[in-house]
């Protein structure tokens, strides 16, 4: 199986296929290549338009190492992991199409590379812009006074079935079905970084925000959409994962990038 090395020498899984315009994608927390990519027929698609795919497990997902440090995650250190494939595969010139937790990576790529010609962003919207809350709201449950718990403490906790919300008990039962390394996720979730409302007025590509209408956690696409310099929103059935599933997510993809890669 084929790997390459991050910058501080984390062993990263990648797949490298056909020939013509690069697309690199990149997916979701608790997800990996084949969950996100293969499975939702994205992949294939792109092949089958001609395009050359390069896709690879995050750190802490997959075929790939998954350190249980905090600094092993922290900062920039995801979008240098592209960076750090491309440079491997020799490419010169790339579209991003990321999903949720890839999404954010793909945009701040574009920031820090100057590869990256374009963005399709699935599963990010308007809560990537919204301000955020005080500290001590965002410590707070649904105005009942009651401590929110973290994602880090879902992962980890030792009784699954105290976990009271559905969007954050979701993640834990995905972990648990794919025997992920919860460790792993819970240092890469709770690892300082930047979101995207810190480097969106950075993004000058073009760029497509693609949500599901039923995806109350990312909300819509357009104001994130209105942020970016040249952005384009679409919104399509399905909730937060589904989003990847519709064939008109397939179509959108394939229409951008037929403009802009």
């Amino acid at each position: 199986m084929p790997h390459f090395v991050g910058p501080d020498g984390t062993s990263l899984y990648y797949d490298d296929q056909g020939d013509g315009t690069v697309v690199l994608l990149l997916h979701g927390f608790v997800g990996d290549l084949n969950i996100d990519w293969f499975r939702s027929g994205i992949l294939d698609r792109l092949l089958d338009e001609g395009y050359r795919t390069l896709g690879y497990d995050a750190r802490g997902h997959g075929l790939s190492d998954k350190p249980h440090d905090l600094d092993a995650y922290a900062g920039d250190v995801l979008a240098r992991d592209a960076s750090a494939l491309l440079d491997e595969r020799g490419v010169t010139a790339c579209s991003v199409v990321g999903f949720s937790m890839g999404a954010r990576t793909a945009l701040h790529l574009a920031t820090l590379d100057d590869r990256v010609n374009a963005v399709v962003a699935l599963g990010v919207g308007e809560t990537s812009v919204r301000p955020r809350p005080s500290e001590a709201a965002a410590d707070q449950g649904a105005g009942d006074g009651a401590p929110r718990p973290s994602m880090a403490d879902v992962l980890l906790t030792d009784d699954p079935e105290s976990i009271t919300s559905e969007g954050l008990r979701h993640y834990r039962e995905m972990a648990d079905a794919i025997r992920a390394d919860r460790e792993a996720l819970a240092a890469l979730i709770s690892a300082p970084r930047p979101e995207i409302a810190d480097f969106v007025d950075a993004v000058q590509v073009p760029v497509l925000v693609v949500t599901g209408s039923d995806d109350v956690g990312a909300g819509s696409p357009d104001p994130l959409a209105a942020r970016l310099a040249d952005g384009k929103a679409v919104t399509t059935a399905g909730d937060h994962a589904g989003v990847k599933d519709q064939f008109a997510t397939q179509e959108a993809i394939v229409a951008f990038l037929a403009e802009h890669a």
